[in-house]
């Protein structure tokens, strides 16, 4: 198996082949909006070793993640659900490489049509919202160093790599608290031998003890995308 999205990999060879030339692979910047609230979503993303988060805002300027999407998803679930646009913003979290796919092509050759894809696009969407059900709960019940701890989890099992750009202000607002609330956070997973972090830059040093201090979540969340690709 080539090394894509998940998704598109999962498809039978006539299929990927179909879509090839409505297919564009494309570099996502950091904190690149791909879908505006209450805009027309426009186009759709199918991430490969990029992250992004959908975003809900507040009118005082607070916000928090709801989803996260990597390699096993698609950026524009809404829009197979056939819902024009969404209250949510979905910005890149994680710079990297995607798939675009204008909503045009979408709509015609996949959510419209006789496409394996169909199926797929359906069991991401029910892990999905159920990891924003999960998200909500998460973000009531449990301390935010285990749920930093199952936040950087879920990146790391999706980028595949020990490596990569984070910022403690954009992790604050990913999980709804103060930045300072972040730094304790990290320091103290920095101290337990877990990460190193340095000047916008995190190294996972132990995924095993993220995982081991991350709250039952992170086991909840996985085990429904996994289902996906049963």
């Amino acid at each position: 198996m080539r090394e894509e999205n998940l998704l598109l990999a999962y498809l039978p060879n006539e299929e990927r082949e179909r879509l090839t030339p409505y297919l564009h692979e494309e570099v996502l910047e950091f904190q690149q909006v791909l879908i505006e609230p209450n805009q027309p979503i426009t186009d759709l993303y199918f991430p490969y070793d990029a992250i992004t988060s959908t975003i809900q805002e507040m009118n005082d300027g607070d916000s928090v993640e709801t989803g996260l999407m990597g390699i096993e998803g698609f950026v524009g679930v809404q829009l197979w659900l056939h819902a024009p646009t969404t209250s949510t913003r979905t910005l890149v979290q994680v710079p990297g490489r995607a798939h675009h796919m204008r909503a045009t092509d979408f709509i015609r050759y996949v959510r419209d049509a006789e496409s394996p894809l169909n199926v797929l696009c359906a069991k991401y969407a029910h892990a999905f919202l159920s990891m924003t059900s999960i998200t909500a709960a998460c973000n009531r019940l449990h301390p935010v160093n285990e749920r930093l701890c199952r936040w950087l989890k879920l990146v790391h099992n999706r980028v595949r790599r020990d490596d990569f750009p984070l910022r403690q202000e954009f992790v604050a607002h990913m999980l709804g608290v103060h930045r300072p609330t972040v730094s304790t956070a990290a320091n103290m997973l920095q101290q337990a031998g877990l990460i190193r972090y340095s000047r916008g830059q995190l190294r996972v040093v132990d995924a095993e003890g993220l995982r081991n201090g991350s709250c039952e979540c992170l086991e909840l969340m996985e085990r429904e995308f996994e289902k996906i690709f049963s």
